[in-house]
This record gives structure tokens, C-alpha cells and sequence, in this order.
């Protein structure tokens, strides 16, 4: 008998809450401070605990809060180097407690903050669990995302991927070490003794972005204005015409500074040929700036442009995934754009490429590079339908933000 009472009290303070109770992922939800698109696309737990007014005043009143504050206020005053302003281990696990606790004793506050991130998808990946568990790794996630950027752009080790995700200067120049510096003092200006605790180093790691160049998760933001036409398109396709819900075709990125490669122009050519034969009424062109570092050119940019003038496939027929740099983004991402348009996700997708490529997506190496990359399978049921056609169902856990790479999450 005391066990039901327990869980009543539980389900009553919105500690704990069936599943089926929580909100779903919402196409139509609006981001809040659209305009930090960096800030939202990596780290929108920060985002929630800045907009949100009930819940910024509440952290305002917090006194384990506002010692945090202090002890970062204080950290961002004598640093010398952005990495001073990481949350190491013992703050990251102080704080995942506190979280729960002010869970416990501000259901309300914290229950709008948690609706917030389950409509929004950025943590689709721990959908399933307790607003609770929820919050602690949302929370984590944010740490150690802004960690890696403050390390990686400050010493340039530990990236993912330095071909590519590199620094854009010799990080050990004393010009760099200046730039940081300054960096630093520009962000000691800003902060104010209401700033919240985790700002200063939010701040220092967006500002590394910047001045690395590396902004290209903000680049073509919102997709709905730069698809628009085929967002719009998207309303009114009889979808039973179809035997899928869209072709993708990734990038292959140059070797040297050509806009496009001759393996892209193949996989179009590919893509093209199932389009007119009205295999799907949508192509994704996925690719970012990837090939060669710092190239000015999006593969997917330059592959829809090939596609129209060369391949006479209607503009608005083509959708830009312009962010992905790797294959299983490529993927995921495509998924992501079939939920935020309204694409029936019960629908497989076709993607169109090359043989190996499509190899290697049918492989376990490409299993467990999601796994251990995204912590999920974008793609669920895949079919190696021909020798350049390979098909899967979408999986909705794509939505899942990656705070480990900042550059495409």
C-alpha cells in the first residue's frame, strides 16, 4: 500500500510521469531566441534556462546557483585561456544533482522548462526516460559539448575530425594567443553579477566558433526559407503516388577548389534518372563545407545548382541539407528534414549513390560508427534495393542534438 501511495505522490509532483504523457516532438514548434542560431543548435538547454522567464528567475533566486555563478564570475575574471572556464567532473555531477532536486521542489518552473525540450527534439534520445534522467543528460551533454569546443579551438587536439574541424589558425601564433585574450575581455565586459553560471563559458565557446570560421551550423538557417518552395510543395504531394518519401543523395566533396565533383555530378546524374522515372516526389542533396578545409563551397549547395541547370530537375523539387560531413549525418539529417516538412515518416527514403558508398552504409562499420558517433541508427531496415540504390525507414531519434560536433549537431 505505501509503495502506491509513493508513486501517486511521485505522478502528482511531476517527478514521475508515464511516458505516454510526455509530450511528442513538435514540427511546428518555435525555437525561442531564433537568432542564436550556434547557441540553439548546440546547446538549446542553455537557451531554455535564458528564455524562459519562469525559470531564469528562478535560477535568479537559487542560492546553489548563485554560487555557481560566483565561482565562474570569478574563474572568467583571472582567466587566461578559455580552457580555465571548462566544467570539470565535479561540477558536472554537482550540478546533474542539483538539477533533480530543483526538479523535485519546483515541478512547476521545471515542467515548463521540460516540455519546452521534448517538443522541440533537440533530445529525442532520452524521449523515453523520466523528466529526471532527462534533464541530468541533457545537462551533461551541454557541459561536455562546451568543453570540447574550449579545448579544441584552444589547442587544437581532441577533434573528431582535424582535417576538417581544425582550428583556422596556428593556435600556438601569439597573434592567436591575443586573439584569445581579447576574446576573453570582450566576454569579462559583457557579464553582469545576474549572468548565469554557465554563460561566461558558453560565450568563450561560441566566440571560438566565430573566430575559427566555423559557423557553418548557423550557415542557410532556418531550412524552411531556404527550401521553401519544396516545404511548400510538401502540403500537397498524394504520397500514395510515390514509393518513397524522397531521394538522397550525399555529397562527395573535391579534392581542389572546384565547386563540384565529378563523383557528385555522378550520384546527381543517379538521383536525376530515379526523379524523372517518379520513383519519389523530393530530392535531398546533403553535403556541407567539407572538401578541401575552408572551401567556400556547400556540396549540397552546388549539387542542387547542377541538378537544375544540367539535369533539368524543377528547383522546388530539390531540398538543401547543406550541413552534413559525414555519412552518417548525411543520413540522420535527412531524416530531420522529413519531420520538420511534414513527410510521412512511415515512408522509406531512397538513397542514390555510388556502389562503395552504399557498401558501406549496408555494413556493420557503418552501424557502429553511428553508434558510437550518435549513440543511435538513423536509419532503421535498410534494403540494398540495386547497386546504387539503397532504401530504410527513418528513425525519429535523428532529432537528437549532438553537442559533440558543433559544426553540424
Amino acid at each position: 500500500m505505501k509503495y502506491y501511495l509513493w508513486i501517486t505522490a511521485l505522478i502528482c509532483s511531476g517527478i514521475l510521469t508515464a511516458s505516454a504523457q510526455f509530450p511528442a516532438p513538435d514540427p511546428g514548434y518555435r525555437l525561442l531566441n531564433a537568432k542564436n542560431i550556434i547557441v540553439n543548435r548546440n546547446f538549446y538547454l542553455f537557451t531554455l534556462l535564458e528564455q524562459l522567464p519562469e525559470v531564469n528567475g528562478l535560477l535568479a533566486k537559487d542560492a546553489t546557483q548563485q554560487q555557481w555563478n560566483n565561482i565562474f564570475r570569478k574563474k572568467l575574471q583571472s582567466s587566461r585561456t578559455p580552457e580555465s572556464l571548462r566544467f570539470d567532473d565535479a561540477t558536472i555531477a554537482r550540478l546533474s544533482t542539483h538539477w533533480t532536486q530543483m526538479l523535485q521542489q519546483h515541478p512547476r518552473e521545471m515542467g515548463l522548462l521540460l516540455q519546452h525540450m521534448r517538443r522541440s527534439g533537440f533530445f529525442q534520445l532520452y524521449a523515453a526516460d523520466p523528466d529526471s534522467t532527462l534533464l541530468t543528460k541533457a545537462w551533461q551533454d551541454a557541459a561536455h559539448g562546451v568543453n570540447y569546443i574550449l579545448n579544441a579551438y584552444t589547442t587544437n587536439k581532441g577533434l573528431r575530425y582535424p582535417k576538417i574541424d581544425s582550428a583556422a589558425f596556428y593556435v600556438e601564433s601569439p597573434a592567436y594567443k591575443d586573439s584569445l585574450t581579447q576574446l576573453l575581455r570582450t566576454v569579462v565586459r559583457k557579464k553582469t553579477r545576474a549572468s548565469l553560471f554557465f554563460q561566461p563559458s558558453l560565450e568563450v565557446a561560441t566566440g571560438l566558433l566565430v573566430l575559427n570560421k566555423h559557423d557553418e551550423c548557423a550557415r542557410y538557417m532556418p531550412l524552411e526559407e531556404t527550401n521553401a518552395g519544396a516545404y511548400a510543395k510538401v502540403k500537397s504531394v498524394s504520397w500514395d503516388k510515390y514509393t518513397y518519401s524522397a531521394l538522397l543523395i550525399p555529397g562527395a566533396g573535391p579534392g581542389n577548389n572546384d565547386p563540384i565533383s565529378d563523383a557528385g555530378k555522378n550520384r546527381c546524374r543517379i538521383g536525376a534518372e530515379m526523379y524523372h522515372k517518379g520513383s519519389a516526389p523530393f530530392i535531398i542533396v546533403s553535403g556541407g563545407h567539407v572538401h578541401p578545409f575552408g572551401t567556400p563551397y556547400a556540396e549540397a549547395v552546388e549539387m542542387k545548382k547542377y541538378m537544375v541547370n544540367e539535369l533539368k530537375v524543377p528547383a522546388d523539387a530539390i531540398i538543401v541539407e547543406p550541413h552534413a560531413r559525414h555519412t552518417t549525418t548525411n543520413v540522420r539529417n535527412a531524416v530531420r528534414i522529413a519531420w520538420k516538412s511534414g513527410m510521412p515518416l512511415q515512408k522509406r527514403m531512397l538513397c542514390v549513390s555510388d556502389a562503395l558508398q552504399l557498401y558501406y552504409v549496408s555494413s556493420p562499420v557503418f552501424s557502429k560508427r553511428c553508434e558510437e558517433e550518435l549513440n543511435y541508427q538513423p536509419a532503421a531496415e535498410i534494403q540494398q534495393a540495386d547497386l546504387y540504390y539503397l532504401s530504410f525507414v527513418p528513425d525519429l531519434k535523428s532529432l537528437q542534438a549532438n553537442s559533440m560536433d558543433p559544426l553540424d549537431p
